[in-house]
């Protein structure tokens, strides 16, 4: 399948010498929803303005469908962009704000009438067609700015946290909304978001980046399931993962937690980790993996540890236990809502087959 967008070596550095987007390499397939995400201030956003030509690229190569564009004007670059504060024209009716970009461009009137009404039907917008941006509601306000790069009919969605300013139940919504929109136009997105449910719900694949590195680009699932390396194990998921300091034992065939208590390795992970027997090295685990009731503390019997429990939120269908293994590290257990805490100190045990681990020095995984 071709690629819609590819960027090779992509660089971003500024005047006063920041280099804010190190060696961007990544190709985008016809159809893809690509989410860039991150902490504030990780180059996401510069990544995205790049692609739409709002940002010069100071090295590499910027290729849209199948034609170099980096000296190419935004206006010619067929994208569409979508921002986080809407840029809505106050004075015009919603009709007139999804025409606006084909009228400048002096599209023939009954073209630009099919292409409004068109965007209108599928964004749900035909009976507010009348009304001016202030009688509107934050989604709806958003779905007209969605349905002004609708009308372009672009090679390419731009969209820089366009859900930010929208309320919890609201956001729910609309993420449902841009799903069934990408899936009813079949075209390529490119999404920046710093919120990892976003990036976990819309994505067809993920692309985390740390201070304008790509850690890692996979699809959700393998994203989740196999984080690449701390960061991103620390950042995709809610809860977050725990991680354990310690060692492997001189055997090979244990986890020493620095609180002294032992974990028995699986074989796979035994053989992977002969290299750093008597080692330090980080275990991580999903709070999901986290078990404290009687069938699993048997099942499990070569990771059973003492967790102390500080308090739990009751959440309906599950708890969140948080609490320590040891003195110090933090630990957070999401449990079945009936199983019981009450304790302060209660039984707990991981499932070995699902934790990961970590070299300590490069912070990448192990196995």
């Amino acid at each position: 399948m071709a690629s819609d967008v590819i960027l090779k070596d992509v660089n971003k550095v500024y005047p006063n010498g920041f280099h804010a987007v190190y060696d961007f390499n990544i190709e985008i397939e016809k159809g893809e929803f690509i989410v860039l995400a991150g902490p504030s201030g990780c180059g996401k956003s510069t990544t995205l303005r790049m692609i739409a030509g709002l940002e010069e690229i100071s090295s590499g190569d910027l290729i849209i469908n199948g034609k170099r564009v980096n000296d190419v004007a935004p206006k010619d670059r067929d994208i569409a962009m979508v921002f986080q504060n809407y840029a809505l024209y106050a004075h015009m009716t919603v009709y007139h704000n999804l025409a606006f970009s084909l009228t400048i461009r002096k599209v023939d009137p009954v073209e630009i009438h099919a292409r409004v009404m068109k965007a209108a039907e599928i964004l749900g917008l035909v009976p507010y067609l009348n009304r001016k941006p202030k009688q509107l509601s934050g989604g709806q306000r958003q779905r007209v700015a969605c349905g002004r790069a609708i009308v372009r009919d672009p090679v390419v969605f731009l969209l820089d946290e366009p859900l930010s300013n929208l309320d919890a139940k609201l956001r729910g919504s609309m993420r449902k909304e841009l799903m069934l929109l990408h899936d009813r136009l079949n075209a390529t997105f490119v999404y920046v978001t710093h919120d990892q449910i976003e990036a976990l719900t819309l994505a067809t694949r993920i692309v985390v980046m740390k201070d304008g590195y790509v850690q890692q680009i996979a699809t959700p699932k393998e994203m989740y399931d196999n984080p690449a390396n701390i960061f991103v194990a620390g950042f995709i998921g809610t809860p977050p993962m725990n991680f354990y300091n310690g060692k492997i034992s001189k055997d090979g065939k244990k986890f020493e937690h620095i609180s002294g208590t032992s974990f028995k390795l699986t074989a796979n992970q035994v053989a992977a980790l002969a290299e750093y027997a008597d080692k330090e090295i980080v275990m991580a685990s999903r709070p999901d993996y986290v078990y404290v009731d009687d069938a699993s503390l048997e099942k499990n019997s070569g990771s059973v540890f003492d967790l102390k429990v500080d308090y739990y939120e009751y959440l309906g269908s599950y708890k969140l236990v948080y609490g320590t293994i040891g003195d110090s590290e933090a630990i957070i257990a999401k449990i079945d809502g009936r199983d019981i805490v009450d304790a302060a100190v209660v039984k707990a045990c991981y499932d070995m087959n699902k934790v990961h681990f970590y070299d300590k020095e490069t912070t990448n995984l192990i196995v």
